[in-house]
């Protein structure tokens, strides 16, 4: 038996070898150096680092930018009546059910773990301005509204948005060659060229969910240090990342009707139950004021920040922060948005774009004033010293000085594992049918391999970036990641309009052919 047959027994005949290939051979190099040469790994990811950011920071920066305002233009246009699907089709799921899922797999453990910490670490190291002030705590959490607003969800809204379009009205499958074929083609795009456009959509998934799933282990590794005083070392974060990893594959075995569903509704309940302690145990009337003042100054400098590629006249940190935001969330693209149009099926464009760009976006812009400002108000006025811990433990932190410490913080640590969990399983579920020509493998136990294998991949590739420099390293792997789709996304877009042109002049000429037949 050859070697491809293999492969096709083990994880399904509908299994794309060259796709397959190609992402193993993207990918398994950074393994090796990660595990085995840390200090190698780290030195090639800073010069790749820098490279990018030398090269591609305003394309990043007023990139971006473009993205929301085509969700915007696309929303309030004719187009917006049109479905994700046939005209008569209704949504799979309730409208809870499908906020719940969309927030949990686009945010999910970012909005836990940098909620606090980012605020608090623009308050004690600004990008400009004296640090430890209230001016500074403004824009510190004016910033982190900027970073996790409007912005990053059109990211997610365009290749939802594109994905949805193309999988389900026009029935070109779950791939994001197919929403190229207005552009190039169908031979091109079920062609070799079409298999490297795939592959790049597995390779930046993988390099995107490194961070979250990384950033996720070190919280709640730092929460457990916490709680159980032992040592918060790289081993430590090793052994949690190996827990999540059988974790979250058992979830994605599932599907997405039950352990996904599940547990991004149970993602909603411990962040509420969250929320509502700060809320109502911390210093309320700030926390009221601070969002007022912060959402008032973020809309009124939007603009500015939206079309400046050199922020505050910083140039290490707008490469530090903002480019690595935008890297990020594009890294997540692939396979947020193609969960997203999964779970968007009979959805209208409108619709969809008012759903996945403003209520997510207004949720953690709350979130955030309320567990940020409690963090800036105590370092602030009570003399802690939150902004100098390290990232990992801010939330963790301030909970230490509040009522029901310890009880919260079990609660911030289950919490962190059901998102890192939920973000992790859909990732392995896209990336398993971006492998397999957007369709279900038929055979249930090669499926389960296939899942297994994505999952191992992604758990061993986060522990080696880990290794080669913490929270830089996986910094690193989502700018890595990110390159070349950020490019894919552009031609995407150019797709959608011609597809959506040809719809309406399809529309219009059998308008104008009725009458004629009738004759």
């Amino acid at each position: 038996m050859s070697a491809e047959s293999k492969l096709h027994q083990l994880f399904g005949k509908e299994l794309d070898l060259n796709v397959f290939y190609l992402v193993i051979a993207l990918t398994v190099p950074f393994v090796f150096m990660g595990l085995f040469m840390p200090e190698q790994m780290a030195k090639v990811s800073n010069a790749m680092v820098g490279a990018i950011c030398r090269t591609l920071q305003s394309t990043y920066l007023l990139g971006v930018t473009g993205f929301l305002v085509f969700c915007l233009a696309l929303a309030f246009s004719p187009w917006g009546k049109i479905k994700l699907g046939a005209d008569n089709e209704t949504p799979e799921f309730s409208t809870m059910s499908w906020f719940s899922m969309l927030f949990s797999a686009g945010m999910g453990i970012g909005l836990l773990f940098w909620s606090i910490a980012e605020p608090m670490s623009h308050m004690a190291s600004p990008p400009m301005g004296e640090a430890g002030t209230a001016a500074a705590a403004n824009l510190a959490q004016e910033i982190y509204f900027f970073h996790w607003g409007f912005h990053a969800w059109a990211i997610y809204a365009v290749v939802g948005l594109i994905m949805g379009y193309f999988q389900f009205r026009q029935n070109r499958g779950a791939l994001i060659s197919g929403c190229l074929v207005p552009i190039f083609g169908e031979k091109l795009c079920n062609g070799m060229f079409g298999k490297i456009i795939d592959t790049f959509a597995v390779w930046a998934t993988l390099f995107g969910v490194v961070t979250g799933l990384g950033t996720g282990a070190m919280q709640m590794t730092g929460g457990l240090s916490y709680l159980f005083g032992f040592a918060n070392t790289p081993f430590a974060v090793a052994v949690v990342i190996t827990f999540i990893t059988i974790c979250f594959v058992i979830s994605a075995i599932t599907g997405i009707g039950k352990g996904i569903r599940y547990l991004s509704l149970l993602n909603i309940v411990l962040m509420a139950i969250l929320f509502l302690f700060f809320l109502f145990f911390g210093p309320t009337a700030f926390l009221f004021k601070n969002f007022g003042v912060t959402m008032g100054a973020y809309l009124m400098d939007l603009p500015k920040l939206s079309f400046s590629t050199v922020l505050f006249d910083n140039i290490n940190w707008t490469r530090g922060w903002t480019v690595f935001y935008w890297a990020f969330w594009i890294a997540w693209a692939p396979f947020v948005g193609g969960f997203i149009a999964r779970i968007s099926r009979g959805r209208s464009i409108r619709e969809f774009v008012f759903m996945v760009l403003i209520s997510p976006a207004i949720f953690s812009f709350i979130f955030s004033s309320v567990l940020g400002g409690t963090g800036i108000y105590l370092d602030l006025f009570e003399g802690t010293a939150i902004g100098k811990v390290a990232l990992e433990l801010a939330l963790y932190e301030t909970l230490k000085n509040m009522p029901f410490t310890t009880l919260m913080s079990i609660v911030g640590v289950l919490l962190a594992t059901s998102f890192v969990v939920t973000s992790a399983d859909s990732a392995t579920y896209v990336m398993a049918r971006l492998c397999t020509k957007g369709k279900e493998v038929s055979d249930p136990k090669a499926s389960t391999r296939l899942i297994v294998l994505w999952g191992v991949l992604l758990g061993v590739l986060t522990i080696g970036f880990s290794f080669s420099g913490g929270l830089n390293g996986l910094k690193a792997a989502t700018i890595i990641g990110s390159v070349p789709f950020i490019m894919i996304m552009f031609l995407c877009i150019a797709s959608l309009i011609i597809a959506l042109v040809k719809e309406k002049t399809a529309v219009s000429d059998s308008v104008v052919a009725e009458p004629s037949a009738l004759k």
